[in-house]
């Protein structure tokens, strides 16, 4: 075998482990799934409390804040559940292992951001009085730390990530110093639409070019 065969056949496995990192990483029909749902939830948001602020939610009576914590938490579950699900059926198709390289990458990049998030969510919205300009900072504050996971976990696979997470940041970023009072706007723009159009890509990538 010559140096340029060599080289070749290096590339090709590299571009091939690539793929399959996008695929596991983020599975585009989760991401698609897991955008929709979060259109669903702004929705009824804005049912709710007739209002793009989640501020406002601190307007409804006790029972409806509480059915709405529990909506968004519902929807964060079945992301997660979206995506280990489907994660576990593209490694099965690459004939990878469903705790391979790519999962474990996702799990611990992800896992300190989402945790951050939490925290600062209940620290929010626990206190006897919540205050609505601190509320407003919810949904930016999800975006950066979600983006930041996300662009973590790229500096270990591929550029795809990378720009999702940095997408996130930046628009987190413009939400949280522009317009911190349309959150159900961001919501949507972000967690939504950003979700939905990078699934269609990764599906769209997987079609075009399928591992093997």
């Amino acid at each position: 075998m010559d140096r340029d065969e060599a080289l070749s056949r290096m590339q090709e496995i590299q571009r091939i482990m690539e793929r399959a990192t996008l695929w596991t990483l983020l599975p585009g029909t989760a991401a698609v799934l897991g955008g929709l749902l979060v259109l669903i939830g702004c929705g009824v948001s804005y049912w709710m409390f007739r209002s793009l602020d989640f501020a406002d939610m601190l307007s409804m009576p006790l029972p409806w804040q509480v059915g709405f914590c529990v909506m968004w938490f519902a929807i964060g579950v079945a992301g997660l559940v979206l995506e280990g699900v489907f994660t576990a059926v593209a490694a099965k198709r690459q004939g990878l292992s469903p705790t391979a390289r790519s999962a474990k990458l996702a799990l611990f990049s992800m896992s300190p951001s989402v945790i951050v998030a939490m925290v600062l969510t209940v620290k929010f919205l626990l206190p006897n009085n919540p205050r609505p300009e601190e509320v407003q900072y919810i949904v930016p504050v999800w975006m950066m730390l979600y983006g930041t996971g996300v662009y973590t976990a790229g500096l270990f696979s591929i550029r795809p990530p990378r720009i999702l997470g940095l997408t996130f940041i930046f628009l987190g970023v413009l939400a949280l110093l522009f317009f911190p009072e349309y959150g159900v706007v961001s919501a949507v723009c972000s967690f939504g639409l950003l979700h939905i159009l990078f699934g269609l890509y990764v599906i769209s990538k997987q079609r075009s070019d399928p591992v093997g």
